[in-house]
C-alpha cells in the first residue's frame, strides 16, 4: 500500500496507526541512565508519570523505558494521545488497538460486553484489569501526551485502572501537566512515582556526555558548562545548541545569553539552527512545520516538490527534530516545540505562504478522506466555506457512529451564521446536541430549523425527525408527539444517513406508543427501527431502539423477554469502553429491570460502570429509571446517606436540564422514603413543596419513568398513610381504569389498594387485592415493587403465606406456583421461613353458621354495630359470638381470628 493510500484505510478503520507507534529516538540521543535506574529499580511503583513542559524529553525517556522493559521480557504497547481522543468512542477504538498490539490473544478480546452482568465488575476499567490479569508475562503500557485528555469519563476510567493495576503490569504516562486521576493518593501509598521537569533535565554530566557523542563537534569544558548554565539542562535547548553551534555567532554569544527566558532562548537557537541549513532544507522545514504529521505525498503537495521522501529520511537521520512515526518510514512527526517555533516564524515572515500551506494540506487530506485533518487546516487558513462544506459531508458519519463530541468540537469552530445555511448540517448537529444534552446550543439551532421546516422545503421531513427528538430532550412530549403524527415511516427503502434518521424517527414513534399505552403500535414502529438501523449503520440509534423495546416488554410483565432483549442488545452494540452515548438508554432500562427482579448486584455494577454516560447523555425517562433504582439499592443495603446523595445528584441534573417533571419524580421518591421511615409529618411537608406541572399531560399518557415512581402513585400512597382512605380509594379507582395493559403499574396499584384496605381493617379485601397483585406479577416475577412498599405489604405476604401453609392444599403442595412466588418475595424481604409460625390448630369445636358469617364480616372490616344491624341482633349478641369464636380458635384479637380463619380456609 502506498503512503498516499494508507490514510484512507486508517480512516475507514477509525484507528490511526501512527498513534500506536513509539517515535524513534533522535540522532545523538544519550541514554538517561539516572532516570531509568530510578524508575526500574528494585522498589518500583506500578504507575509512573513523567511531567514537564514541552521539550523536557518526556517522550524520549518513555521510548527508552519501553525498550528497557522489552529487554526484560515485558509485553509493551504505546498510544500517543491528542485532543480528538476526548471523544469517548474514538478513544475506545485506539485503546482496543493498543491492546491488540500486545498479542497474546488480545485482538478482539477487549470487549465491554464481557463486563456486562458480572456483579464483580463495578467500574469501566474492570474488564481491562481482568484481561491483564490473565497474561502470564509482565506488561508495560505507555500513554504519551496525556495532557490532551480532559473528558471526565476517560479520566475516570484511568483513575479506576491506576488504583488497581495488577502486580505484573506497569503504566507509564507522559504529560505536560499532572492529570486529575488520583495520583496524589497513589504517591502517598507508594503506588505511583512522579518525575517532574527538574527530574527530567539533563545533569551536567549528561550534557557533557551528550556533546561527547556529537560527531564532528568539539567543545571545551568551559563551553559545555556555559551551555549547561544557560539551558539549566533543558533537553530541547541542549539539542538546539548542538545543532546551532556550527554558527560562529552562537558560539561566541555563550556568555551573553544569561538574560534569555527559556522560550526566548529556544527561539534564538531555532532561528540559528534554521539559518545553518541549505535554502532548500529551510523552505521544506518552514512549510512542513504546519503539518501535524508528515508523509511524502502530503509534503509534495504543500511544497510542490517530487522528492519529499528523501528529504524526510535525510532530516530524520540528521536529528533535525524529525521522528519516524511508523516502522515503514512512511509517516513522520516533528517535535512539537520545534514545529511551533518554525510555524510561528513562517507566519510572521511569510503570512501568505503560511495560508497557502494550510490550504494545500486541507485539500490533500480531504482527497484522502481524512476529514479531521482537513478541518484543522481549513479552519487554520480561515477557509470557512470549505470547512462548513467538509463538516456537512462528514457529520453523517460522526452522528451514525456516535462520535458526537468530535462533531460538537468542530462545529463550535465554524461561523454559526454560515453553518446554519446548510439545512442538512443543522439537522445532523441538532442530533448531536440532543443526545449530548446541550440544551442552550440546541435552542440556538431550533430557530433556523423552524424557519427551514415549511412544507415547501424538500428537507422538512428531516427537520421533523430531529425536532421531535429535540422536543423529547426538552420534555415537551405534546410537541414531540404532534410532530410524530406526521411521520411516514413504513414502506421506505432508505440508505445511509436517511436510514439513520428514519430509525431515530421510528424510535420516537415507538416511545409515543409506550407512553400512550399503544403497545401494538410501538411494536410495529420498533420493527421498522430494527429494519432501518443496519441500513444506516446506526450503531448509535440501535441502542435507543433496544432500550424502548425492552421497556415495552418489561411494562407488559414479560420480564424474561425484556432481560434477554437487554442482554442481547448490549452484545450486539459492540460496546467497549465507550459504550457510545446510545448505551445510556439501553443500560438505564437494563438497570431498572435487573433491580425489579432483585438482581441488585448486577444493577449496581452496571450503574457504576456506566454512571458517567448516564449522567452525561441519558434523556429524562432513561435517567430516572437508572438513578431511582440505584438510590433504592443503597437504602435496601443500609446506605441511606448514599441513597440521599444519589437523589441529590439526580435532582441537580434535572434542574440543570430544566426538567421539571424529573424534579417532581425525585421529590415524590423523597416522600416515599419518609413514609417508609414512618415520618408522616416530613412526608406531608415534602409533598406540599412539590409544584404541580404548568401544563399537565393527558391523564392516559404515562411516561415510563412514572411506572417506577411519580405523582399518581405518590399521592395515593400519601393519602393511605394519612388515613384519607376515601381520597385514596377514589384515586385508585381512576388509576386502575387507565392502561390496564401496563402490568407493572397494575401490580403497584393493587398493592396500594391492599394497603388501603388493611388500614380500614378490611383484611379480606386487603388479601384479595394482594392476590390480584400476585397474579398479575407472577409471570414477570417482579420482586422489588412488593418490597418497596415496606412492612405493610410484607406483613400481608406473611399472612398469605401462613394461610397457604395452614391449609390442607398448601401442606400437600397443591398451591405450588403461588407458594413458591410468595416464598421468593418473603426470602427477598429477609423473612426466615424456617422460623415461620406453626400451623394454626383446628378449632376446639366446630363453628356455627352464624359464627362463620360473623367471621366474614370481621375479615371485611365491618364494625360490631354494623354487624348487629345487618343480621338483626343486638351489639351484645355480636360480642357474645365473637367471644365464642375467639375461644374456639384459641385467639385473643380480631386480627388473630382473621389470620386463623384464613389459615383454616374458613374465609378467603
Amino acid at each position: 500500500m502506498s503512503a498516499a493510500k494508507a490514510p484512507m484505510a486508517q480512516a475507514e478503520a477509525e484507528v490511526y496507526a501512527h498513534k500506536l507507534f513509539a517515535p524513534t529516538t533522535y540522532s545523538g540521543t544519550i541514554r538517561r541512565d539516572a532516570i531509568l535506574d530510578r524508575i526500574l529499580g528494585a522498589k518500583h511503583a506500578p504507575v509512573v508519570l513523567l511531567q514537564g513542559p514541552a521539550g523536557h524529553g518526556k517522550s524520549t525517556a518513555l521510548q527508552q523505558l519501553k525498550a528497557a522493559c522489552e529487554a526484560r521480557g515485558c509485553l509493551s504497547a504505546w498510544l500517543s494521545l491528542d485532543e480528538a481522543d476526548n471523544d469517548v468512542r474514538r478513544f475506545s477504538m485506539h485503546l482496543q488497538a493498543l491492546l491488540a498490539g500486545l498479542g497474546e490473544g488480545f485482538a478482539g478480546a477487549a470487549s465491554w460486553e464481557s463486563a456486562i452482568g458480572d456483579p464483580g465488575r463495578r467500574r469501566r476499567s474492570d474488564w481491562l484489569i481482568d484481561l491483564l490479569l490473565k497474561l502470564p508475562r509482565p506488561v508495560a503500557l505507555f500513554f504519551d501526551d496525556f495532557q490532551a485528555l480532559g473528558n471526565k469519563t476517560i479520566l475516570t476510567f484511568f483513575r479506576g485502572l491506576l488504583e488497581r493495576v495488577p502486580e505484573h503490569v506497569r503504566i507509564f504516562l507522559g504529560s505536560r501537566s499532572v492529570p486529575e486521576i488520583g495520583l496524589a493518593r497513589l504517591v502517598i501509598g507508594n503506588r505511583a512515582q512522579i518525575l517532574r521537569a527538574g527530574d527530567l533535565r539533563f545533569s551536567a554530566q549528561e550534557v557533557e556526555r551528550f556533546f561527547a557523542a556529537s560527531a564532528g563537534l568539539t567543545l571545551s569544558r568551559a563551553e559545555i558548562e556555559a551551555i549547561y548554565r544557560r539551558t539549566e539542562g533543558w533537553p530541547a535547548a541542549v539539542q538546539l545548541f548542538r545543532l546551532a553551534l556550527d554558527s560562529p555567532s552562537v558560539r561566541s554569544s555563550l556568555g551573553d545569553l544569561a538574560s534569555y527566558r527559556p522560550r526566548e532562548l529556544a527561539e534564538y537557537l531555532a532561528d540559528n539552527v534554521l539559518g545553518l541549513q541549505p535554502p532548500r532544507v529551510q523552505e521544506f522545514l518552514l512549510r512542513t512545520s504546519l503539518l501535524r504529521r508528515l508523509t511524502a505525498p502530503l509534503c509534495d503537495a504543500v511544497t510542490g516538490w517530487q522528492d519529499s521522501q528523501e528529504m524526510l529520511l535525510q532530516l530524520e537521520r540528521s536529528g533535525l527534530f524529525v521522528q519516524a512515526a511508523d516502522s515503514g518510514l512512511r509517516w513522520f512527526t516533528y517535535h512539537g516545540l520545534f514545529a511551533s517555533l518554525l510555524s510561528e516564524q513562517l507566519r510572521s515572515a511569510a503570512a501568505e505562504t503560511w495560508l497557502e500551506v494550510h490550504r494545500g494540506a486541507a485539500r490533500w487530506h480531504l482527497e484522502q478522506g481524512l476529514h479531521e485533518e482537513a478541518m484543522h487546516h481549513f479552519v487554520a487558513a480561515g477557509q470557512t466555506a470549505e470547512a462548513v462544506e467538509t463538516m456537512d459531508r462528514w457529520a453523517a458519519e460522526l452522528v451514525s457512529g456516535g462520535q458526537l463530541m468530535t462533531l460538537e468540537r468542530w462545529f463550535d469552530q465554524l461561523p454559526f451564521e454560515q453553518a446554519v445555511q446548510r439545512p442538512q448540517l443543522v439537522a445532523k448537529v441538532a442530533y448531536a446536541f440532543v443526545f449530548l444534552r446541550r440544551q442552550q446550543k440546541l435552542a440556538r439551532l431550533l430557530g433556523p430549523m423552524r424557519e427551514g421546516a415549511g412544507p415547501a422545503r424538500e428537507d422538512s421531513e428531516n427537520f421533523d425527525f430531529v425536532r421531535s427528538m429535540a422536543a423529547i430532550a426538552t420534555d415537551d412530549l405534546p410537541e414531540a408527539f404532534r410532530i410524530a403524527g406526521r411521520f411516514r415511516l413504513a414502506g421506505r427503502e432508505p440508505a445511509g444517513f436517511s436510514a439513520f434518521e428514519l430509525s431515530a424517527a421510528a424510535n420516537v414513534a415507538a416511545y409515543k406508543g409506550v407512553v400512550t399505552g399503544d403497545f401494538e403500535s410501538a411494536a410495529n414502529d420498533l420493527a421498522l427501527a430494527h429494519r432501518y438501523n443496519p441500513r444506516g449503520e446506526a450503531v448509535f440509534s440501535r441502542g435507543y431502539t433496544i432500550g424502548v423495546e425492552g421497556v415495552k416488554l418489561f411494562l407488559q410483565g414479560r420480564t424474561a423477554e425484556a432481560l434477554e432483549c437487554f442482554r442481547r442488545g448490549i452484545g450486539e452494540q459492540r460496546m467497549n469502553l465507550d459504550g457510545s452515548f446510545a448505551s445510556s438508554a439501553l443500560v438505564s432500562c437494563y438497570i431498572w429491570a435487573l433491580y425489579e427482579v432483585n438482581r441488585m448486584d448486577q444493577a449496581e455494577a452496571l450503574f457504576a460502570q456506566h454512571h458517567d454516560i448516564i449522567c452525561d447523555a441519558a434523556l429524562l425517562d432513561f435517567m430516572a429509571v437508572a438513578y431511582i433504582p440505584m438510590a433504592r439499592i443503597h437504602d435496601a443495603r443500609g446506605r441511606p446517606g448514599k441513597a440521599q446523595e444519589t437523589l441529590d445528584e439526580l435532582e441537580h441534573l434535572a434542574r440543570e436540564n430544566a426538567w421539571a417533571r424529573l424534579v417532581r419524580i425525585v421529590q415524590w421518591e423523597r416522600v416515599r422514603r419518609h413514609l417508609l421511615a414512618e415520618n408522616l409529618e416530613r412526608a406531608s411537608q415534602a409533598a406540599r413543596r412539590i409544584a404541580g406541572p404548568r401544563e399537565p399531560l393527558p391523564p392516559d399518557w404515562m411516561p415510563f419513568s412514572e411506572d417506577l415512581e411519580g405523582e399518581a402513585t405518590g399521592r395515593v400512597r400519601l393519602a393511605i398513610h394519612r388515613l384519607a382512605l376515601d381520597e385514596a380509594a377514589s384515586a385508585l379507582a381512576q388509576q386502575l381504569g387507565l392502561q390496564r395493559n401496563r402490568v407493572l403499574r397494575q401490580v403497584k396499584l393493587h398493592l396500594l389498594e391492599a394497603q388501603m384496605h388493611a388500614r380500614r381493617g378490611a383484611a379480606n379485601a386487603a388479601h384479595r387485592s394482594l392476590r390480584r397483585a400476585l397474579q398479575e406479577a407472577g409471570e414477570g416475577r417482579f420482586v422489588r415493587c412488593f418490597l418497596d412498599e415496606g412492612e405493610g405489604v410484607i406483613s400481608l405476604l406473611r399472612e398469605e403465606y401462613q394461610a397457604i401453609m395452614n391449609s390442607a392444599a398448601g401442606r400437600d403442595g397443591q398451591f405450588g406456583p403461588d407458594r413458591a412466588y410468595i416464598e421468593l418475595l418473603l426470602q427477598a424481604s429477609g423473612t426466615d421461613l424456617s422460623r415461620a409460625p406453626p400451623p394454626v390448630a383446628a378449632p376446639t369445636e366446630p363453628l356455627t353458621e352464624r359464627e362463620k358469617e360473623i367471621l366474614v364480616f370481621l375479615a371485611n372490616g365491618v364494625s360490631n354495630k354494623e354487624m348487629a344491624s345487618r343480621i338483626f341482633v343486638s351489639e351484645n349478641t355480636v360480642k357474645f359470638h365473637l367471644k365464642n369464636i375467639y375461644s374456639k380458635l384459641s385467639v385473643c384479637s380480631r386480627l388473630q381470628a382473621i389470620t386463623a380463619a384464613r389459615g383454616l380456609g374458613l374465609i378467603h
